[in-house]
């Protein structure tokens, strides 16, 4: 690993080193990887991501025989449906649905399996809710890293079957909380001298720090007033942000977006803090919402996020599930077929516009997280175009149907 390298608590600034097997603090508080001369750092030339910004990354080197062709997924200015349903005339898209298994998680998933071949481990084991199982499962494989995967037993077999087809061991966990499953199983890492990584791990936000990268040169430098992020974890909204405040501190960007924190108004521990003016996770339990992505009901990290939002100026907002579903179709009718927890954004997006809380003509980006395709059980409460026809009546059908 690279010298001046260690893990720092977010909120106290503990210190710990970078190899700590551990995901957090032992006062609960996320941890971060600090590199020491940042401040120093400038992008190089190469033909992968991570070369040209080593300079902001913990490892020596990324061997490309780990990767499985993550990024360079497409940022692309919404149509006018989208750009008249959310009021906005700069809205992007970030179609992080691109990556190979079809979700953000790959960014993190490369990161968590370079650190696992750094530390020279075999086995690694993530908790997920489905998205970052299929991820790590599929680097694992890759990269000869046998991997364990636990998930609440209510994942869609989706995800699941996209964990096993890739030779990992899947146990799926009757528990009554998937947050309280969380951090058991993560308490068992010390004890079982075994990396177990999650969602909000210093790790893998240095993976989805990446996507600021790939954005700064996709807007050729340009940064955007906003960027929407469902957030359940935690990881991926600080990953982002992380990634843009180093470019600051480097000096290579002048400003840092706001973030918007978005969340299910069925599970939403979050926002309705920050709504609420409290410093700290209002938790959820025995919720239901069809955004199974974003589950996590007491997010451990969710304070500094919230420290975070009155520090930056961040925005936040839930959506309930008739705005899910609607933002699901509506994404669709425009080309983006995604699952329902990465359809929240646009109607969140939609909301904050009318409240005023962002102006019309903002930069916002709206990151698509994950595929449609990783939760078929959601089309039940959409109304498809389907019909049965006879081969013989399919003139006379589309006679009727094409004018």
């Amino acid at each position: 690993m690279k010298s001046g390298v260690k893990l720092v608590s977010t909120l106290t600034n503990l210190e710990y080193p970078f190899e700590r097997i551990e995901e957090f603090a032992e006062n609960g508080e996320s941890l971060e990887v600090h590199i020491d001369g940042l401040e120093n750092a400038r992008t190089k030339s190469g033909r992968y991501l991570w070369e040209r910004f080593a300079d902001f990354l913990p490892f020596t080197k990324i061997d490309i025989s780990i990767s499985l062709g993550e990024g360079n997924t497409a940022l692309i200015k919404a149509d006018k449906k989208l750009l008249d349903f959310t009021g906005l005339d700069n809205l992007l898209l970030k179609n992080e649905t691109q990556n190979p298994t079809w979700s953000f998680k790959d960014r993190g998933s490369l990161a968590c399996i370079a650190m696992a071949k750094e530390m020279g481990e075999s086995v690694s084991a993530t908790i997920s809710t489905g998205n970052m199982g299929s991820s790590i499962s599929a680097y694992g494989a890759k990269s000869g890293i046998k991997i364990i995967v636990f998930v609440p037993e209510f994942t869609p077999k989706e995800k699941v079957i996209a964990m096993g087809i890739h030779g990992a061991t899947v146990l799926k966990i009757i528990a009554p909380d998937y947050s309280e499953m969380k951090k058991q199983v993560l308490s068992l890492a010390k004890k079982m001298n075994l990396r177990i990584v999650s969602g909000n791990g210093p790790i893998r936000t240095e993976g989805y720090k990446m996507t600021s990268f790939e954005m700064f040169e996709q807007m050729e430098g340009e940064v955007p007033d906003y960027i929407a992020i469902p957030t359940s974890a935690c990881g991926h909204i600080r990953g982002i942000f992380k990634g843009y405040n180093e470019l600051k501190r480097a000096g290579i960007i002048e400003k840092v977006p706001k973030m918007i924190v978005v969340q299910a108004l069925n599970n939403s521990p979050i926002v309705s803090a920050i709504k609420q003016g409290r410093r700290e996770v209002i938790p959820f339990s025995n919720f239901h919402t069809v955004a199974e992505a974003i589950t996590t009901g007491n997010p451990m990290g969710g304070d500094e996020i919230i420290d975070k939002a009155y520090k930056y100026g961040w925005l936040a907002e839930s959506v309930t599930e008739e705005e899910i579903l609607e933002s699901q179709r509506r994404l669709a009718e425009s080309g983006y077929f995604v699952e329902p927890a990465s359809a929240t954004s646009l109607f969140a997006v939609k909301k904050l516009r009318e409240q005023g809380k962002i102006e019309q003509s903002a930069s916002v980006v709206i990151i698509l997280t994950g595929s449609g395709l990783k939760d078929s059980e959601v089309l039940q409460y959409h109304q498809l175009n389907e019909s049965f026809v006879e081969l013989k009546d399919v003139e006379g059908y589309l006679g009727t149907h094409t004018t």
